[in-house]
């Protein structure tokens, strides 16, 4: 089988993650082709010995709950018509590659999806890595009607996410998962109380709730904490583009006011800024404790990472699934921009390393269960087949 997989970000954000592990695992007998645009992650994919063909920026259309179309927000769609004839030339020009699957790596590009139908002539998968919105507006009916239409298989990271898909669609939960032969799990119990997140620069992250809660801890409760970023900027450049960008309100200067927090609360010498790290074990064996603040109600990738390093988690959820977190068994729920509840449940563990330990454990256990890779991507493979199968017939 020839499979063509789009991705619809250049750098190494939980999505690129989560695809790189599939197609790292993957049976020999799938020959594996990545569009996505020119970058940091097209750069490593050609570093492993992918195929990999780039574009200038996958055109998508969002109907999540985060940053969601209104206001001056519908001009963004004009990046994505520019977008647009890009795709579709790209397209025109992967016909001769003959390919019998096309792998959708998010829901938000509904123009691959299409195009992998109306153009290439293949079956189609497409994963769904984010909380969609419900509501039943044109958004949502128009959405519906194109996954009805051009998507033969759809895949829910997790109960959370499937569960805000409507109950017509075809989907199915294939967890994300993790190399468990490439984790090398190193002793923590020596090192400095280590609180971090893993994070782009964006706002609906909690990159600022956790700022202002290390502050509390550190220079209002004066907790001895390490407190780590791991993550950059998400798109640095100053360009014209992103300065209008900015002005419009697509865009923050977050570098810059995270930069400014950590100068008003003097948190140069406990807070670190570490950038990318692409070695999970460079992260999770640094830290005691994961935080995932996000605005997104749901458990990013980094939760079940932590969970293989025995790393409990502090997340921003109201009743998750139990596929995804355990509130005070795998680690500790908090309400959306609670500043006061993250520091609590931060305060909780660092004074309590028996139960630090003992909720680790149970992540771990969990994660095993369900996150994976090999077995995950064994599901996913049966799926391809198929799909396959019924193509031929």
């Amino acid at each position: 089988m020839k499979i063509l997989f789009t991705q619809h970000v250049s750098v190494l954000g939980g999505s690129s993650r989560s695809l790189l592990e599939l197609i790292t695992n993957l049976s020999s007998d799938i020959e594996v082709v990545v569009l996505c645009p020119k970058g940091e992650y097209a750069d490593l994919l050609r570093s492993k010995g992918f195929t990999v063909h780039t574009i200038v920026g996958m055109p998508q259309f969002s109907n999540g709950r985060i940053a969601p179309y209104k206001g001056f927000r519908w001009l963004i769609l004009l990046r994505e018509f520019f977008y647009l004839p890009f795709l579709f030339i790209k397209m025109q020009e992967l016909k001769k590659e003959n390919f019998d699957i096309v792998h959708v790596n998010e829901i938000t590009q509904i123009y691959s999806l299409i195009f992998a139908k109306k153009i290439l002539k293949t079956r189609t998968v497409i994963h769904v890595r984010i909380m969609m919105s419900t509501k039943k507006n044109f958004r949502y009916k128009y959405l519906l009607n194109i996954f009805s239409k051009y998507a033969d298989k759809i895949i829910a990271i997790d109960e959370s996410v499937k569960s805000t898909l409507d109950a017509s669609l075809d989907s199915k939960v294939v967890h994300n998962g993790m190399s468990i032969n490439n984790i090398n799990l190193k002793d923590k119990k020596t090192k400095k109380f280590t609180v971090g997140i893993v994070a782009n620069f964006q706002r609906y992250k909690g990159i600022l709730e956790f700022i202002d809660a290390a502050n509390v801890c550190v220079n209002e409760k004066n907790m001895d904490i390490n407190f780590y970023i791991f993550g950059a900027e998400y798109n640095s450049t100053k360009s014209l583009k992103e300065k209008i960008f900015q002005l419009f309100g697509f865009r923050e200067d977050m570098e810059d006011l995270v930069e400014k927090k950590l100068r008003k609360y003097a948190l140069k010498e406990h807070l670190q800024l570490k950038g990318y790290i692409h070695h999970a074990d460079d992260i999770y064996n640094n830290i005691n404790l994961l935080t995932f603040p996000s605005h997104l109600n749901a458990v990013g990738r980094p939760v079940f990472e932590a969970g293989f390093y025995r790393v409990p988690s502090i997340v921003a959820i109201q009743n998750p699934f139990s596929d995804t977190i355990i509130d005070g068994v795998t680690g500790i729920c908090i309400k959306e921009k609670d500043v006061l509840g993250l520091v609590n449940a931060i305060e909780k563990l660092y004074n309590n390393q028996g139960l630090l330990e003992e909720m680790g454990e149970s992540a771990q256990k969990q994660v095993h269960t369900l996150f994976d890779s090999k077995k995950n991507t064994q599901q996913i493979y049966k799926i391809y087949k198929n799909l396959f199968t019924d193509k031929l017939e």
